[in-house]
């Protein structure tokens, strides 16, 4: 029993006779014929009771005929297995990230991932930055997109972007009602800050005080200053439409906070899923209308581009000279 076989018993089900098959799929009708009588002739039984020109499916062609649709089916799928792990496409990728970016990029970036790479099973894991090294080299996953300072990155993070950070609180907040807020002033609240797990104990990324709430989330801690539990230093991507809608305010300050960059982490390789997703990634990190220059990240990212520039420059260079 051979699958296009099985595919013309189907045709010519479907479209009640040979001929009509024969139109419908372009197949000459003694193909057609020549297939469905060697099925007949594997299987033992007679699918079809033919009289003339009439055409009607025997009992036991009834009964096959789901399975024979469930078996086509599988052998496409089979098929497409093989010719994903020919062009390197992997049948499973493993994502560790944070929340530093909106769901609705990711909701849509994985998506499109779904659309395109249909037989990649993937699984995504959200945890702090801080423990994505470890999910890597474990090879729990094999990638990991996430929030870094400069001095808190891992070893082995590749650099996407820089990444505006904003301190903010709710509107009803005292610290928005200050022209300009002072390491003092913030210390007298409550800071809504990122918990991580580091070996037995919690750690919190508290910047003036020990008065914190510490969340492992940075929606989390986004909707926490929302409803006015404190202010928060947080990624700018993250609260863009809170502060275009007023739940959030922007609090004005010239304090010199530490350099923000989106990472990720890679395992051994990359294979075909993974590269399109960092791609995803990067591209919309590129969209200035989500970096949200400050005037302590004009300079930082005005580099960074000049940086990207030079690299892009560098290839071009390379290729023309057949390096």
């Amino acid at each position: 029993m051979r699958a296009e076989q099985v595919q013309a018993f189907i045709d010519v089900t479907e479209h009640g006779s040979f001929a009509a098959a024969a139109r419908h799929t372009g197949i000459k009708r003694s193909t057609l014929s020549a297939s469905v009588n060697a099925l007949e002739d594997s299987l033992g039984v007679a699918l079809f009771e033919r009289s003339g020109n009439s055409l009607q499916l025997t009992a036991v062609g009834e009964s096959v005929l789901p399975d024979c649709y469930r078996l086509l089916t599988s052998a496409s799928r089979i098929n497409k297995h093989c010719q994903q792990h020919l062009q390197g496409v992997e049948s499973q990728l493993c994502i560790a990230r944070d929340d530093a970016l909106p769901e609705a990029f990711w909701r849509q970036v994985m998506h499109d991932l779904k659309q395109r790479y249909p037989l990649t099973a993937i699984s995504v894991y959200l945890l702090p930055p801080q423990e994505h090294a470890q999910f890597v080299l474990r090879q729990t996953v094999d990638i990991a997109f996430g929030l870094y300072t400069a001095e808190g990155a891992a070893v082995n993070a590749s650099n996407l972007a820089p990444v505006s950070m904003s301190l903010v609180a709710a509107p009803d907040h005292p610290l928005s009602r200050l022209p300009n807020v002072t390491k003092d002033d913030l210390a007298q609240y409550t800071q809504v800050c990122l918990t991580f797990d580091q070996g037995d104990k919690l750690v919190s990324e508290a910047l003036f005080s020990t008065n914190y709430l510490g969340l492992t989330m940075f929606e989390v801690i986004r909707d926490a200053v929302i409803n006015g539990t404190g202010w928060a230093l947080l990624p700018y991507p993250l609260v863009k439409d809170a502060l275009t809608n007023h739940t959030l305010c922007a609090l004005n300050h010239d304090l010199l906070l530490e350099s923000h960059y989106y990472r990720y982490v890679e395992g051994e390789s990359l294979g075909v899923v993974a590269t399109a997703l960092l791609t995803n990634v990067t591209r919309f990190l590129r969209d200035d209308s989500l970096i949200g220059l400050t005037p302590h990240s004009n300079v930082e990212i005005k580099e960074w581009r000049k940086s990207q520039m030079h690299s892009t420059l560098l290839e071009i260079a390379e290729l023309k000279n057949g390096i």
